[in-house]
Formats: C-alpha cells, structure tokens, sequence
C-alpha cells in the first residue's frame, strides 16, 4: 500500500509547517513512498513552487520527482518565507533531528575524505609545476649533448619561464574544484530545524549551537 504525506500549512497537511513561513502553500507538496520502498515527490501546483538540493547544494524546480528519504527539499522560492527540510521527516517526530544528523556526519566524512584527496593530488600537481622549470633545462641539456638540436639561448630562458605556467594551466582546474566544494560547505550543512549554517562541531555533536535541534 502506498503511504502518502501532505505538507503545508494547512492543518490537516501530515507535516505542518510553521504558518510564518508565509512562502509556502495550504497544500504545498507531497510525498508518496511504494511498496517498493521508492519514494516520490509532486509539487501540488503550489504557488512558489517545489525545489530539491544537488550535491552542491544548489537546489532544482520540480514538479515530480523520484526522491532518496536523504535528498533536502525546499517548499517555496528562498528565504525565510520557504521551508527547507530532509525527505525522511515525514517519518520522525516532530522535534527528533537524529536521523538528519547522522546523515550530516555521513555527508561531512564524505567531504573531509574528498578535500583531503584533492589537496593531495594539488600537492602533487604544484611539485610537478615547480619542477618543470628543471626540466626544461634538461630537455635542452640533452639536446645540446646529443648534437642533433642546439636550443637558443633565449629559447632556453623562454622554455625555462613559461613551463610553470604551461604545466599550471593544465592543473588550474582542481583548485576551482576544491574551491567550490568548500564554499557549497556552508548550503549543505545547516540545521535541519532552524536552517543556520552548522559547524564541524555542531555536526559531529549532533545538536545545533543555536536552536538547540538534536
């Protein structure tokens, strides 16, 4: 048998949400989880519509949608009018946050290992760029011992300054990345009740600093 949630602000909507959060329809959207275990979300023509979160935090427009009970979803256009909360509250307690953050400490250990990684291989990459300035110079050393080409010196000089930047050019890329997985941090990881930004500790703590959510 199919289970169906109703949210909004109406109060027979099986998941109530707050009446200031004035951006938000009677009967905003709904929630349909199968016999399957698949879980569905329909936005129920509300006025400023329904929105689900990418993994950058960056949320879509939908009108229908398969959903994970994981996936944060938005009710509303932005600001403090929406009401931003995971899929799986339909199942909890009104004020049991455990299952959000427990799923923000999953998400935060997956975002610790992916940083560590692309700060190594950045690590990696700024060795290389630094050393291929030597390299130059002994690509053209090799040449000059093999009598077959003989670099100019100001040829030399030019290859010598400009193999950094060649070599930085095509590393470039994995600094912007880790770059944005840092600044998307702070759209994934808030409060599940309040929907402040969280700290590591907030997060590996279990509880919101601010509104006291656990």
């Amino acid at each position: 048998m199919v289970r169906e949630y109703i949210i909004g602000r109406s109060a027979s909507s099986a998941v109530k949400v707050p009446l200031d959060k004035n951006g938000v329809s009677g009967t905003h959207a709904k929630i349909s989880i199968g016999d399957n275990g698949a879980w569905m979300l329909c936005d129920l023509d509300s006025t400023n519509g329904t929105y689900v979160s990418d993994d950058l935090g960056v949320f879509h427009r939908i009108y229908s949608k398969e959903i994970s009970e994981d996936d944060i979803i938005r009710l509303g256009s932005g600001g403090a009018s929406s009401f931003v909360f995971t899929a799986h509250r339909v199942l909890d307690d009104a004020d049991d946050y455990s299952y959000e953050f427990r799923q923000l400490r999953r998400r935060l250990a997956e975002r610790r290992t992916s940083e560590a990684a692309m700060e190594k291989r950045m690590e990696i990459y700024g060795w290389l760029t630094r050393l291929s300035g030597l390299a130059a110079v002994g690509v053209c050393a090799i040449l000059d011992a093999l009598g077959k080409i003989s670099v100019n010196a100001n040829v030399r000089y030019m290859l010598i300054a400009f193999a950094p930047v060649v070599v930085g050019f095509f590393f470039r890329g994995n600094t912007k990345t880790l770059k944005k997985l840092r600044r998307c941090r702070e759209r994934i990881f808030i409060c599940p009740k309040c929907g402040k930004p969280l700290s590591e500790y907030d997060i590996e703590d279990g509880q919101c600093s601010r509104c006291r959510a656990k």
